[in-house]
């Protein structure tokens, strides 16, 4: 089916036009679409479900709360006790805040005076800790916001107090903190990226020409993959995080590297048969065209999987992989073939291939190979493959016993750095206050139309429904319309000290549900659903319509992440494995082979996942695993690692129509034994260049999918998949026939 179009493109004519038109269509769509950076957010709430609770709370904080904004917290810290010099300097930063020389994105502003005390909720109970809460309005990843948080920080660093600690931070510090990490991530990915690609290329290859041209034929894709990405994400409204576009960028030059060395390969070793490297071409296109082709229809298939994800982060990524992949695999069959084409033997300078009449022999007429180290390690498998089988196995069933130790962390502020500064001023503010100050639970009430607030009788449910929210157990204090300074405090105060907690046309009311633990904690997240049939119970019994009653903020955002993110897994993968499965069953023309080699990824992913969580959790010391690592280690290990079960298996099968099935797998494994072991390191080394990243999260995610790609083409690929062959003999192509 491929092969008109492959032997087009291997033609003397044909090589230059395709060419051309990639280079003029790749140049007019570079120019003419946004870039991937445009398009990007970084907003919780946005990747959420659009129907998950906090979702719908995010939305109605933006359009009917647009005074409150995103708060940022400055906090101040004196273990001795806030001295009366620092009560000085408090001051003036706060006078600072509320005057005409602010951050324009500043809108409201609360700072402690010094006779506040505890009941002010800004200064802890020992007096030690304080802080000055000011909310900035627009989006975060606008300039004009993180201006406003590097001004306060600039100003707060300069209170410069012996003894005091001050630090800027709460979840307006933390987007931000966020934002910056993110938007570094792309270039500095990119750069480290690269430099891993052609190092490990050179290494290998021992020739600079043959190791730019991936790089060559990569990176130009990787222009266009940008561009048809964020215009596709303009079109559908995909909300595209950071992390995205850092996950494409290393997902695209390994599977796009990968896929060049399935050409490359072939093509050097066809130029051993043929003089003429049109007709080398041609051969080598017609023996892995199929297999490049199968290898990227994976990737699509499990990148069309994750549009059935809930969570709006796994649905984005799905179409970004895809468009990726799809043009690199079209690259791989067209422009690639081109290049190498035009460049001939020329490629593999200084060891350019001659024709070798030993090449050109059948693989049991040939016995060069088996003094190779593949061809050795086949006889060995061949021979004892039960075995082989029995002691590979073994080794990755005590990896998977790391998973008794899994757990997974959703808190942002272990993602970062330590020495972030808005990770600092967590570490002071929880020195002296509840965990949960640093980012309040929230609860929206909106009243029926024509109705207000400020009436009394509202004043009065709103009340009630605040001290019930404080009786949580979890729960240190609430805060309202009728209780601006907490539910342990007394009703009411100045006037106009409830109204930021009044939307601004009177008809809602916010309540901040500070709780007692991290805001990110398993026992807080655990505490949202308790928390939002309390506050629908208590709103009923004070005449509030429940229905009306929406719970959101960071904790409750962190909730619905982790109740949509086990449903997708639950869904969602299965139908990726299934998916991956049929392809390989239309490939192979066989019913037998598929099931086996899909236990084997599966067997090699939770080899994987009990490896990164024994290093990560019982070595390093993180609290857990980030919440997409697991789900995004089980699609990129099949997507991935499916290429090497279709290189391996399709030549076992061609090589089989002229040999004897065990001759055949232990001369596929010699041919195809470097191929798939080159591959796999530049593949497990451009993920590696995750680790080089500020975020807990994405190094996990490097490491464990680089281990896990060393594993399947080192064990699983090597050992396991042969021994199984030889095991299950021809039945593994079973309904067809193997010569056939």
């Amino acid at each position: 089916m491929l092969s008109p179009l492959t032997d087009f493109v291997s033609s003397p004519r044909g090589k230059w036009v395709t060419l051309a038109l990639w280079v003029v269509l790749a140049g007019a769509l570079i120019a003419q679409l946004p870039r991937l950076e445009d398009v990007t957010e970084n907003e919780a709430a946005l990747f959420l479900p659009a129907d998950a609770e906090s979702t719908r709370a995010f939305e109605i904080g933006r359009e009917r709360f647009p005074a409150s904004g995103t708060p940022v917290l400055v906090v101040v810290r004196e273990s001795t006790g806030l001295s009366a010099a620092t009560w000085e300097a408090v001051a003036g930063l706060g006078a600072w805040l509320s005057g005409p020389e602010a951050p324009a994105a500043v809108t409201q502003v609360r700072a402690p005076g010094p006779d506040a005390g505890a009941g002010s909720g800004l200064v802890s109970p020992d007096r030690t800790t304080l802080y000055l809460f000011a909310d900035l309005a627009g989006e975060p990843a606008e300039p004009a916001f993180s201006g406003a948080v590097d001004a306060i920080r600039e100003r707060a660093a300069a209170l410069d107090l012996p003894g005091v600690e001050v630090a800027v931070g709460g979840p307006g510090g933390l987007i931000v903190d966020l934002v910056q990490v993110f938007s570094n991530i792309n270039s500095f990915l990119l750069v480290v990226t690269v430099l891993l690609v052609l190092a490990l290329l050179v290494l290998i290859y021992r020739s600079p020409v043959v190791a730019l041209i991936p790089l060559l034929s990569v990176g130009l894709v990787f222009q266009v993959a940008g561009a048809v990405g964020a215009f596709v994400a303009e079109l559908w409204d995909l909300p595209i995080s950071g992390q995205t576009t850092g996950i494409m960028t290393v997902v695209l030059f390994g599977t796009g590297t990968d896929y060049v060395l399935f050409v490359s390969a072939r093509f050097r070793e066809e130029l051993g048969r043929h003089d003429d490297a049109h007709e080398a071409m041609r051969r080598t296109m017609r023996g892995v065209g199929g297999a490049v082709a199968s290898a990227g229809a994976t990737i699509l298939i499990a990148s069309a999987a994750l549009t059935f994800a809930v969570l709006r982060s796994y649905q984005a990524l799905g179409p970004v992989i895809a468009i990726a992949v799809g043009l690199m695999m079209l690259a791989a069959l067209t422009f690639v073939p081109a290049l190498l084409t035009v460049a001939g033997r020329r490629a593999y300078w200084p060891m350019q291939p001659r024709v070798d009449p030993e090449v050109a022999r059948e693989p049991a007429d040939r016995e060069g190979w088996r003094r190779s180290i593949y061809g050795r390690i086949g006889g060995v498998v061949l021979g004892r493959p039960r075995a082989a089988l029995a002691a590979t196995t073994a080794a990755l069933a005590l990896l998977i016993a790391g998973l008794l130790a899994f757990e997974t962390n959703y808190d942002q502020l272990e993602s970062l750095p330590g020495n972030t500064e808005s990770v600092r001023s967590f570490e002071l503010l929880r020195s002296g206050f509840p965990g949960g100050e640093l980012s309040p639970t929230t609860v929206y009430v909106s009243l029926p139309p024509g109705e207000q607030v400020r009436e009394a009788d509202r004043l009065g449910q709103l009340d009630a429904l605040t001290l019930a929210l404080a009786e949580h157990p979890r729960v240190a204090r609430a805060s309202g319309p009728s209780r601006p300074f907490g539910s342990d405090a007394p009703p009411g105060g100045p006037p106009g000290a409830g109204g930021r907690f009044v939307a601004a046309d009177g008809g809602a009311a916010r309540i901040d549900v500070v709780l007692r633990e991290n805001p990110f904690a398993d026992e807080s997240l655990d505490a949202v659903p308790a928390l939002r049939e309390l506050a629908r119970e208590a709103a009923g019994r004070a005449g509030l319509d429940p229905a009306a009653v929406l719970v959101g903020g960071d904790t409750a955002e962190a909730a619905d992440q982790r109740s949509a993110g086990g449903r997708d897994s639950r869904v969602v993968l299965p139908m990726i494995l299934l998916a991956i499965g049929a392809v390989l069953a239309v490939l192979l023309r066989s019913l037998v082979a598929p099931l086996y080699l899909m236990a084997t990824i599966a067997f090699t992913y939770f080899a994987t996942l009990g490896l990164a969580v024994a290093v990560f959790v019982l070595v390093v010391g993180h609290a857990g695993m980030g919440p997409g690592v697991p789900f995004f280690l089980f699609v990129f290990l099949n997507a991935l690692s499916v290429d090497y079960n279709i290189y391996l298996m399709s030549r076992i099968r061609e090589e089989a129509r002229s040999a004897p099935l065990g001759e055949a797998t232990a001369y596929a494994l010699a041919r195809t034994g470097p191929v798939i072991t080159s591959a796999g390191l530049i593949l497990a080394g451009t993920f590696s260049a995750l680790m080089t990243l500020p975020l807990a999260d994405l190094v996990q995610l490097g490491f464990a999918v680089a281990a896990g790609v060393l594993i399947d083409t080192f064990i699983t690929r090597t050992l396991i998949v042969p021994a199984l062959v030889s095991i299950v003999g021809r039945w593994s192509w079973w309904p067809s026939r193997l010569g056939a």
